[in-house]
């Protein structure tokens, strides 16, 4: 055995375990299929909704596509039955071309009538709704061959009732935010939608076309009124702030609102009869039938801003309403005149009013409550406020002279005598206007120069030497009249004592020669005339005694009178 050997022995007996190699099988996750899964699941819907739901393609030709986007739905009554898949321009340049998808059930619908329309979001689309639902496209089924080639309309058609129920014209100046499917409410409850508007060109209005369900169709009465509801509005006048508004819902949508008089409604409203479309509920419910009676009356001067829907009160309660104000030129007269139309309730005046009731015997009865109250003085007077501008209301009230006015009840309809009213903020300027005319006609140049002249004379007489002469003069003999004063208010009491003793010797004369003729009967009579006489004079030096001690400025004035 060799050395080698040993070597290699050594090194197998040291040398390292050889190494073995593991085999693992692969696993698949089963997440991995979700990706395929869903594709073929979208591939399968696409199929199953194109290929046998889907109404295939049409084209729509446009003038304007007006915000129209990809991917805008088609409605057809608030129900989305398209998309819009492409939107392109044709070559001459003139119209939009919009490629619609439309769903299969609307396939027996794609025929030549058939009217397509863009709708815009805004306020005027009805509401809130218009404003948030963005631009589609509508479309109103029609008759005809199958086509998918359509040619779009600039505004959007009348629809036809989708139920039982009964359609009334609505006429209006302006549509306004009224828009097709807004709701129509009866006493808050949604009872029938606008199916769409047209305008007239021979009567310049717009025909609004309105449908009521069956179930609400005898509500609507030949007095039935309509108006525009829905939104907020504000109004400042001689009458106050007044703010007018619905509930949340009519913000959403503008809808159209009625009512009925409960006396004297009138017969059902035929099918497709025309009503009048007012503004706001106020002036549709001062233009309301029924038991209202209507009246005229002539303002002198301006009617002050005074508009349909203003109250008109008796001492202060409200009993009707004003229903129209008009402008009128009288060509007799060149003058202009402004008939007011009001309307006054007997109900407030508590006159029977039934369902039995005639409007003719409902006319005679209140003409002769106000034919009673004309000539006892009552008078329709313009109210107004303090504070705010214009007219606050007709006021009927006892303001005129009994007996000088009437009832002109030979017009239809009756005449209301009126009078100027003298208060409110014009009133006022009317009184301040009529003292500043007399302040005008006043001569106040004539008096001015009267004054002046005055000033003159005055200056002339202070500055004049011999006032100054004239002065002095007074202030001497003012003083010799005091000194004289002084000289008598010193000797008054000698002289007084002096009558009193002439005074007294006269009275002892006259009592001796009493003595003397009564002891001698042959005295003559002229004796007893001296002896009276003697008397008298006694009796007067004594008065003049006791007066000169009591006023002895009386020697300089005299005695007072």
């Amino acid at each position: 055995m060799s050395e080698y050997d040993h070597h290699d022995e050594d090194r197998r007996k040291h040398a390292e375990p050889a190494v073995e190699a593991r085999v693992h099988l692969a696993k698949w996750s089963p997440w991995i299929w979700i990706v395929p899964a869903l594709a073929i699941f979208a591939a399968g819907y696409l199929v199953v909704r194109y290929g046998y739901f889907g109404g295939g393609s049409i084209t729509v030709r446009f003038a304007d596509a007006r915000g129209l986007d990809r991917y805008s739905p088609v409605r057809f009554r608030g129900a989305k039955v398209g998309t819009v898949e492409k939107i392109t321009i044709d070559d001459q340049l003139k119209q939009v071309v919009v490629r619609i998808s439309m769903d299969a059930s609307m396939n027996h619908a794609l025929r030549g009538g058939t009217r397509f329309w863009i709708v815009e979001p805004g306020l005027e689309g009805g509401g809130l709704s218009g404003l948030l639902s963005g631009t589609y496209v509508g479309i109103a089924p029609g008759e005809g061959d199958q086509t998918r080639l359509f040619k779009g309309q600039e505004y959007g058609p009348v629809l036809t009732p989708p139920e039982a129920g009964r359609t009334f014209i609505l006429e209006a100046t302006g549509l306004g935010s009224i828009a097709v499917g807004a709701p129509v409410l009866f006493q808050g409850i949604r009872v029938g939608q606008v199916l769409g508007s047209e305008y007239d060109e021979a009567r310049h209005l717009t025909a609004v076309h309105t449908f009521i369900v069956q179930r609400f169709v005898d509500h609507v009465r030949q007095s039935t009124r309509f108006w525009r509801a829905g939104g907020l509005s504000f109004s400042l006048t001689g009458n106050g702030l007044s703010m007018g508004g619905a509930s949340l819902a009519s913000l959403v949508n503008a809808p159209i609102e009625f009512t009925t008089p409960d006396v004297l409604p009138g017969a059902p409203a035929a099918d497709g009869m025309r009503f009048e479309l007012y503004q706001s509920q106020a002036v549709a419910e001062a233009a309301s039938g029924g038991p209202q009676l209507t009246y005229v009356t002539y303002f002198p001067g301006s009617v002050r801003g005074l508009t349909a829907g203003t109250t008109v009160q008796m001492k202060g309660v409200d009993v009707g309403r004003v229903r129209e104000v008009r402008l009128r030129y009288v060509p007799e007269s060149a003058t202009l005149e402004t008939p007011v139309t009001l309307e006054i309730d007997p109900r407030k005046l508590e006159l029977p009013v039934s369902d039995a009731t005639t409007p003719d015997d409902l006319r005679t009865r209140m003409n002769d409550a106000l034919q009673r109250l004309v000539q006892k003085g009552l008078r329709a007077t313009l109210a107004s406020s303090l504070v705010l501008p214009g007219a606050s209301g007709v006021s009927l009230d006892i303001v005129g002279r009994p007996g000088t006015a009437r009832l002109a009840i030979e017009h239809d309809p009756p005449i209301i005598p009126a009078v100027a009213a003298n208060s409110g903020v014009e009133g006022a300027l009317a009184s301040i206007g009529q003292i500043a005319g007399r302040i005008q006609n006043l001569p106040i140049e004539e008096i001015a120069g009267h004054l002046r002249s005055t000033a003159q004379r005055m200056d002339s007489l202070v500055h004049d030497p011999a006032l100054g002469q004239s002065i002095q003069s007074l202030n001497r003999s003012l003083a010799e009249i005091e000194k004289t004063a002084a000289v008598t208010r010193e000797n008054i009491g000698p002289i007084a004592q002096s009558l009193r003793s002439a005074a007294a010797s006269a009275d002892a004369a006259a009592a001796r020669a009493e003595q003397l003729m009564g002891s001698s009967s042959r005295q003559n009579f002229d004796l007893g005339v001296l002896i009276k006489e003697l008397t008298r004079a006694a009796e007067a030096v004594r008065a003049l005694s006791e007066y000169l001690t009591e006023n002895p400025d009386a020697l300089l004035k005299g005695r007072a009178k």
